[in-house]
C-alpha cells in the first residue's frame, strides 16, 4: 500500500509540473504574455500547436524508451525539458523563442503519460492499477491549482512564474529517482507501430482520441483569452475561473471508482457531454455571471476524466506493454489538438468566439456515440 501510495504520489507531481505548468500553464499566461510580447490571434494559435507538436514527437518515442532503458530513464528526462522549456519561455524577448520555449516544455508531458503507465504495470497490482493510474492523470489539475495562485500572488508576472514552475520541474527529480523503478517488465514486448493499430479497439481509440483532441483545445490554449476578450472578465475574474477549472479536474482522481459503478462508457460520454455544454454556454456569455463558475468546472473535469479515460484504455488495449497503448492514445489526442489550436485561432479571427466555440462543441457531442471501450 505504502508503496502503491509513493508512486501515485511521484506520479501525480511529475504530471503536474509537465502537463499543469509546462503545458497548459500558457493559456492562463497568454493574455499578459501577448502584452509584453505582441503577436495575432492566428500566431497564438501556431505557438500553441508547437506545445502539441513537441508532445507528438516525444510520446511517438516515449513508450520505445520505456520499454529499453525502464520507466525511470524517460520519466528523469520529463523533468528535465520542463524545467529547460520553462527557462526559455522565462527569458524570451520575440515569438520565435516563445515557439522554441513551449516546444521543448511540451516534449516533457509526450515523455511523461508513457513513462508512469510503465511504472505502474511494473509496481501496481492489477486490481488496483486504474484507481492509481487516474490519481497519476489527475496531476495535470494538480498543476493548474498551483499555477494559478503563484501567477497572480509573486512579484515579476509570468517571466517569473516560469522561473518559478522550471524549479518545481527539478524538484521533481527527486521522487522520480526514487520512486520509479529503474528497469521494465521481463513480460513486456516492444510490438511495431503497425502491429498496435491493428490491436482490436485501437482504430476507435485512435479516432475517439483525435476529434476529442480537436475539440479540447478551444478551451486549453484559448480559455483565459475567451474569458477576457469574448467574454469581458478582468484579469482577476480570469484567474479564479482557471482556478476553478484546474480544480474540478482533480475530481479525475475518482475515475477509477466512478467506473466501477457506472462503467467506464458512463464516465466517458458524462466527460464529453462536460466538455460540450462548457463551449456552448461560454459561446452564449457576455459579463460575469455565477453560472460561469460551473461552465468552467465542466471544462477542466470533462478533459482530465476524459484524458483518464483513454489511459486506461490505452494500457488494456495493448497488454503486456501498456505504455505503447497509452502513446498511441496520447498521441492521437495531441494531433487533434494541434489541429484544433490552429483551426480554432483561425476560426476566432474570421467568424468571432461564438461561431468556433458552437462548432467545436459540435465535435463532442457527434463523440457520444462513438466509445473507446469497444473492440473494433
Amino acid at each position: 500500500m505504502k508503496k502503491n501510495l509513493a508512486l501515485a504520489i511521484t506520479g501525480f507531481a511529475l504530471i503536474a509540473v509537465t502537463y499543469g505548468m509546462a503545458r497548459f500553464s500558457w493559456g492562463i499566461m497568454l493574455p499578459d504574455i501577448r502584452q509584453a510580447v505582441p503577436f495575432s490571434t492566428q500566431a497564438a494559435g501556431l505557438i500553441a500547436a508547437c506545445s502539441y507538436g513537441a508532445y507528438c514527437l516525444s510520446v511517438f518515442f516515449a513508450s520505445l524508451l520505456t520499454q529499453r532503458f525502464g520507466p525511470r530513464f524517460p520519466a528523469v528526462l520529463a523533468a528535465l525539458t520542463a524545467a529547460a522549456g520553462l527557462l526559455i519561455l522565462a527569458f524570451a524577448p520575440s515569438p520565435p523563442v516563445l515557439a522554441a520555449g513551449l516546444f521543448i516544455a511540451g516534449l516533457s508531458s509526450g515523455l511523461a503519460s508513457p513513462a508512469l503507465a510503465g511504472a505502474v504495470s511494473v509496481g501496481v497490482n492489477p486490481e488496483r492499477q486504474t484507481e492509481v493510474n487516474t490519481v497519476i492523470n489527475a496531476g495535470t489539475s494538480g498543476g493548474i491549482i498551483l499555477s494559478v495562485p503563484v501567477l497572480f500572488f509573486v512579484p515579476g508576472g509570468w517571466r517569473v512564474a516560469c522561473a518559478i514552475f522550471a524549479l518545481l520541474a527539478l524538484a521533481s527529480l527527486i521522487p522520480v529517482w526514487r520512486y520509479l523503478p529503474r528497469t521494465g517488465s521481463a513480460g513486456e514486448v516492444a510490438p511495431g507501430w503497425r502491429s498496435l493499430i491493428h490491436q482490436p479497439g485501437m482504430i476507435r481509440l485512435s479516432t475517439v482520441a483525435l476529434v476529442s483532441g480537436i475539440a479540447s483545445a478551444a478551451w486549453w490554449s484559448f480559455g483565459p483569452e475567451l474569458l477576457q476578450r469574448h467574454t469581458g472578465l478582468s484579469d482577476a475574474s480570469t484567474n479564479v475561473l482557471w482556478l476553478v477549472s484546474g480544480g474540478a479536474g482533480v475530481a479525475a482522481v475518482f475515475t477509477g471508482s466512478l467506473a466501477k459503478r457506472i462503467g467506464m462508457r458512463g464516465v466517458y460520454r458524462g466527460s464529453q457531454i462536460f466538455m460540450a455544454v462548457s463551449l456552448i454556454a461560454l459561446a452564449l456569455s457576455n459579463g460575469f455571471a455565477w453560472w460561469l463558475v460551473p461552465v468552467v468546472a465542466m471544462s477542466g473535469a470533462g478533459y482530465v476524466i476524459l484524458s483518464g479515460v483513454l489511459l486506461v484504455q490505452g494500457a488494456r488495449v495493448t497488454e503486456p506493454s501498456p505504455a505503447a497503448g497509452v502513446s498511441i492514445a496520447f498521441l492521437m489526442l495531441a494531433v487533434g489538438q494541434i489541429i484544433g489550436s490552429v483551426l480554432f485561432g483561425q476560426l476566432y479571427g474570421f467568424i468571432g468566439a461564438v461561431g468556433a466555440l458552437l462548432a467545436f462543441s459540435a465535435l463532442s457531442l457527434v463523440m457520444l456515440a462513438v466509445v473507446p471501450d469497444a473492440r473494433t
